[in-house]
């Protein structure tokens, strides 16, 4: 008896072969993919030690070999970068009110790049004697660079001035970790504590630092909705996240479990007010609703166990770089399939048996029948592979099509719907346009070969439903499927 299926039970059994990521209640957008940055020496990733989104959504990757700048990704995490400055270790990218982008190396040079006429100016910063910057804040006027280490402290540059301002008294080698300005003051994060300042002008001669007394530790700092947010360690050396409006008042979060002891370093918003942070692995904080927090690690996809640097760009992607393995990002598709696709799936009648449908039956077990109802409702994953980004169908291919062909004209009342599908990794609109011409590039080869058109169907997903997220074996995400109706 041939039933019509909900489409979120089809969507369901399309998961099927990644039942582990379901049963934790995790579904596929939730899940990191790798993108290839290989160094041109070797086969290793690259380390990607900072993330920077420019306004028209470019990443910004600073990476052991310079500067890559992303637009976007295909559908197998396969990167068009553009390399535009010297491949030296690029520790930092900040941008200034001024709409210039400085990029710090390992080696404390500077190239500050002006956004709109591409030009270039070099500095280096000598004065921190070999210790690396942590984080830099600049003045509204961009005049005033104030620059952090780690193992000798706080400076405030201006021109070509510069000046070491101490935050704790008998301790020349401090570990800064992160500053910034919040509610007109200057803030730092340090290895004994959380700081504040409000003489920040350039005219002041002193910086008379304050400590806040809930910290034993700061490690990372941003500011959200007009909030201050911190990462670091309370009197109990317990890892705490801490928000305020004033610089008073302050309201504590708990971290997740396994952020207790090992408090994350990096972190950012999304637009629905999530917050992500990464270390061993990534988690996400729903501060809206039920503040729960969701973590991400080797099962789903963040092969990492040290994150470097993190970053949300304007489609809500979030782009991890790593230690040892490079970069990885979490493309942020729609969670609802558009009013299109549910139009068309209610249309499709397949058998009611779930099981069967799960079925993965090769091309001559189901032609081979001599009972076509049997046929009826089985989804057929065809031995038909693509290129990246191609959907032209490659001649190694066309004996398994012919097969199909000679099926369809014994059985003349068998009707097929081809399902396109693409790596679930890119530009969604552009992944589900590719799919979608995948699958009408076989429904023609068939027209070619005598099929009736009227006998064809097809539909493209995208990369909504893949059968694999490990990186060896991300091809087999670029497939048509077909299901036997009548």
């Amino acid at each position: 008896m041939i039933k019509k299926i909900n489409i979120r039970v089809l969507f369901l059994i399309s998961f099927f072969f990644i039942e582990s990521y379901l049963q934790s209640n995790c579904v596929y957008s939730q899940v990191f993919l790798p993108v290839d940055l290989v160094s041109d020496h070797s086969d290793d990733k690259l380390p990607v030690h900072s993330i920077f989104v420019g306004e028209d959504n470019h990443k910004w990757i600073g990476t052991e070999n310079g500067v890559y700048q992303i637009e976007e990704v295909t559908e197998e995490a396969l990167v068009n970068a553009n390399e535009f400055l010297p491949k030296t270790s690029i520790l930092l990218i900040k941008k200034a009110p001024n709409d210039k982008v400085w990029f710090v190396t390992y080696s404390n040079e500077i190239t500050v790049l002006d956004i709109k006429t591409k030009q270039q100016e070099k500095q280096n910063f000598d004065f921190l004697k070999g210790k690396i910057v942590s984080s830099l804040a600049f003045s509204n006027d961009s005049k005033i660079v104030w620059v952090a280490s780690r193992g000798n402290g706080l400076w405030k540059k201006t021109g070509t001035n510069t000046t070491k301002i101490q935050i704790e008294k008998r301790n020349e080698e401090e570990n800064i970790n992160d500053i910034l300005f919040f509610n007109g003051m200057i803030w730092a994060a340090t290895e004994t504590g959380l700081y504040y300042s409000k003489n920040v002008s350039a005219n002041d001669k002193k910086h008379k630092f304050k400590s806040v007394s809930d910290f034993t530790k700061g490690s990372k700092m941003i500011v959200y909705k007009n909030q201050l947010w911190v990462l670091g360690y309370d009197k109990k050396d317990k890892g705490t996240l801490k928000t305020t409006t004033d610089g008073r008042k302050w309201t504590s979060y708990s971290l997740s479990e396994s952020f207790e002891y090992q408090v994350p370093n990096i972190m950012e918003f999304d637009s629905k007010g999530n917050l992500w942070v990464a270390a061993d692995r990534v988690a996400k904080f729903e501060l809206l609703g039920n503040k729960k927090w969701t973590e991400f690690g080797e099962k789903q996809g963040f092969q990492s166990k040290s994150a470097l640097s993190l970053a949300v760009d304007k489609n809500d992607n979030v782009w991890v770089g790593t230690e040892g393995r490079g970069l990885f990002v979490r493309v942020n598709y729609p969670e609802k399939l558009t009013k299109k696709e549910d139009d068309l799936e209610q249309e499709i009648e397949t058998i009611a048996d779930l099981e069967e449908l799960k079925e993965d039956k090769n091309l001559s077990e189901l032609l081979n029948t001599e009972e076509t109802e049997a046929i009826k409702g089985k989804k057929l994953r065809l031995k038909v592979q693509f290129k990246t980004a191609k959907a032209d169908i490659l001649p190694e291919y066309e004996d398994e099509l012919n097969e199909l062909v000679t099926f369809m004209n014994k059985n003349t009342e068998i009707r097929i719907l081809i399902e396109g599908h693409t790596a679930p990794i890119g530009n969604a609109q552009k992944n589900q346009e590719l799919s979608e011409q995948r699958a009408v590039e076989v429904r023609n080869y068939l027209i070619a070969k005598g099929i009736s058109q009227n006998r064809i169907r097809t539909v493209g997903y995208g990369g909504t439903r893949p059968i694999s997220t490990n990186p060896e074996q991300m091809k087999e995400n670029r497939r048509v499927e077909v299901i036997f109706v009548d």
